[in-house]
C-alpha cells in the first residue's frame, strides 16, 4: 500500500473520517495534507505517543538530528532528548528570530550547562538558509540519518530545503503522521512525526524581548502566569504572548527566591536577576541560559 507523500500516512480510500483517506489510491497526498495545503486547513490529531516515536528512532538506530528552538527548551524536553540512545546532536532552529544581543556562543555552552548536555548543538535557521552547511555535510558524513524533535520545529521544512522534497508543511502542530523514508544518491533522511512536548505549543515565528519592573502591591500577568514581588524582569516570549500589570490584591499561594534563574514558560521564559517573588501557580525554573 502507498504512503501519502506529505505526511507519510498509509492511503486508504475506505473510511472518509480515518487518517489517510483519499478518494483515490494513486493520488500523492492524502485527503488532509490536500487540505492543509491548498486550503490551510487545521485538521487535529490526538493519537500521537511519544515513546512509540522515541522507540522507532532507537530501534532504527541512525544518526539522529533532534531538532527545538529556543524558547521551546523546557526539562520535559531535554527528557525527551535523553531517551534517544543513537549517536545524536541537538539543533536549534530559528535562530534567525533570536534578539542580537545574545550570542550564539553563549547559548551553547549554557544550554550544555543547565542541561548537562555532552554532544554538539548547532544553531540553524532552515527559513533563512543560515548554517545548513553544517547540517548537510553532517548528513553527509554518517550517510543514513533521523531527524526527529518537538512538532512545529521546522522539522519538515528543513528536509524540503535540503533535499528538494516534497513533505506537507504547515503552522498547525503534527504535520507529518508518520515516518517518511527519503533516499537521495548518497544518503537517506527518516522524517519523523513531531513529539508533543506542549499542548499548546504555537508556530513561533516571532521573539519579543521586554524589560520589566515588579512593583509592590502589583501583579504582572503573563498570559496565565500571574506574579508579584520585588525584582527585575527579562522576558524572552513568542510575540502572541499578553503581558499585563495592574494593581492587586490577589493572593498568590507560591513563593520563591531566585538568583540568575529562569523561569519557564509555555511560550518562552523569564529570566531573574534577582527578587522575590509570589506566583499563582507551580513554575520550571533553571539556571538561565542567557546570563
Amino acid at each position: 500500500m502507498s504512503k501519502c507523500i506529505g505526511c507519510g500516512i498509509k492511503l486508504q480510500n475506505t473510511f472518509k473520517d480515518k487518517l489517510g483517506y483519499t478518494n483515490k489510491l494513486d493520488n500523492p497526498y492524502c485527503a488532509r495534507c490536500f487540505k492543509t495545503i491548498h486550503y490551510n486547513m487545521d485538521i487535529k490529531v490526538n493519537d500521537i505517543n511519544n515513546y512509540d516515536i522515541i522507540n522507532k528512532i532507537n530501534k532504527l538506530g541512525y544518526y539522529t538530528i533532534f531538532i527545538t528552538d529556543l524558547i521551546s527548551l523546557n526539562k520535559e524536553l531535554i527528557n525527551n532528548y535523553n531517551l534517544i540512545n543513537n549517536n545524536k546532536i541537538l539543533v536549534i532552529n530559528k535562530c534567525d528570530i533570536i534578539p542580537d544581543n545574545l550570542k550564539l556562543e553563549h547559548l551553547e555552552e549554557n544550554i550544555k550547562r543547565v542541561y548537562k548536555i555532552k554532544e554538539e548543538i548547532f544553531f540553524i535557521s532552515s527559513k533563512q538558509n543560515l548554517y545548513l552547511n553544517r547540517l548537510v555535510n553532517l548528513i553527509k558524513e554518517y550517510e543514513k540519518v533521523i531527524i526527529c524533535g518537538e512538532t512545529g520545529s521546522g522539522k519538515s521544512t528543513l528536509i524540503n530545503k535540503i533535499t528538494n522534497s516534497n513533505l506537507t508543511t504547515s503552522k498547525y502542530n503534527n504535520t507529518t503522521l508518520d515516518f517518511i523514508k527519503i533516499k537521495l544518491d548518497n544518503y537517506v533522511i527518516y522524517d519523523t512525526p513531531g513529539l508533543i512536548i506542549n499542548k499548546n505549543k504555537v508556530n513561533i515565528d516571532k521573539i519579543m524581548l521586554h524589560t520589566k519592573s515588579l512593583k509592590e502591591d502589583y501583579i504582572l500577568s503573563i498570559d496565565d502566569l500571574k506574579i508579584m514581588g520585588i525584582g527585575n524582569l527579562t522576558l524572552l516570549v513568542s510575540s502572541d504572548v499578553v503581558i499585563k500589570s495592574k494593581k492587586d490584591n490577589s493572593k498568590l499561594d507560591y513563593e520563591y527566591d531566585l538568583v540568575n534563574k529562569d523561569i519557564v514558560l509555555d511560550k518562552g521564559f523569564i529570566y531573574i536577576n534577582k527578587g522575590k517573588i509570589k506566583t499563582n501557580r507551580k513554575i520550571e525554573i533553571r539556571d538561565s541560559i542567557i546570563k
